[in-house]
This record gives C-alpha cells, sequence and structure tokens, in this order.
C-alpha cells in the first residue's frame, strides 16, 4: 500500500438513505466497475453521510471523478471531505454581553497561549468568536474539542 497523505485518500458520501446498509455501501464503492473505488481501509457512518477511506489515493480520485453514483436508484453525492484548519478554532456558547478581557484569559489559559499567539473575531451577536492563530495547532490539541467544566463554552476546530 503506497504511503499517501489520509486526506488524499478520503471521500464523504452525502445524502446517503437509511435503508443502505454498510455492507452494501462497501461492496458498491469497492467495485471498480460500478464505482470506480477499490479496497477500502474502513468506513464510518455519520447519519446520512459516510466517510470512506481508500487504501489507494488513485481509487479515491476515480471515485470523485466519476460523474454519478446510483445505489438502489438514489443518486449519491460524493465529495471530497473539508479539511479542516488547524489555525482556527470557534468558540461557542459565550453569552453576549461577556467581557472581552475574560475570554482571552479563558483562551490564553486554557490554550497556553500568549496574546500574541492568536486574534479574536467576534461575531456580530457575539455568540460566536473565531479564534485566529499565528500558527497552526498541535496535533493533540486540533483533534479535540473542549468543554469548559465552569460552563458551556466549547472550541473546536474550524472547518
Amino acid at each position: 500500500m503506497p504511503v499517501t497523505n489520509l486526506e488524499e485518500r478520503t471521500v464523504e458520501v452525502l445524502a446517503l438513505p437509511e435503508y443502505v446498509d454498510d455492507e452494501l455501501l462497501s461492496l458498491y464503492f469497492e467495485n471498480k466497475r460500478r464505482s470506480g473505488g477499490g479496497s477500502l481501509l474502513s468506513l464510518e457512518r455519520k447519519g446520512d453521510r459516510a466517510i470512506l477511506v481508500f487504501e489507494d489515493t488513485e481509487a479515491a480520485a476515480q471515485v470523485l471523478s466519476k460523474a454519478q453514483h446510483v445505489l438502489h436508484n438514489v443518486e449519491l453525492t460524493v465529495r471530497k471531505p473539508p479539511s479542516k484548519d488547524h489555525s482556527r478554532l470557534l468558540l461557542s456558547g459565550i453569552k453576549p454581553d461577556t467581557n472581552t478581557e475574560l475570554i482571552e484569559l479563558y483562551v490564553e489559559n486554557m490554550m497556553e497561549l500568549n496574546v500574541t499567539d492568536y486574534t479574536l473575531y467576534p461575531s456580530p451577536g457575539r455568540e460566536f468568536i473565531l479564534i485566529h492563530l499565528s500558527k497552526p495547532l498541535s496535533k493533540g490539541l486540533a483533534d479535540k474539542s473542549h468543554l469548559s467544566s465552569s460552563s458551556k463554552i466549547q472550541y473546536r476546530p474550524k472547518v
């Protein structure tokens, strides 16, 4: 198996009908003649969508290049999943009247940052705040979201 970036081998399937089970989906996307695909490393179902990881980058590219995918008379929407931007986080659950200095202290303490390491961009109603980092997050922090124990404030990677 060629060593390639996981994102290059990943495909997202949207608007999956409930009656299409994982086995049928796997069989379809592993069938080169029907889907253009190949062997799958994994299939993860999330409601009405699925994330497929192929063994080979070329199989994922062929699936994405195929004009139409039809399974059980339903046209499937197939796309490359959106990549995460590890230099942006979305902070939510903040009361609109929260003092900016309090938010800065929260960000600095939770993420071990200095004031020069980030910029805050509040939404118009201040219910969300985009945190733009001067350097991308470390892998461990980028893959997690956080829920404060004292409130319902959350930060998660921005897609």
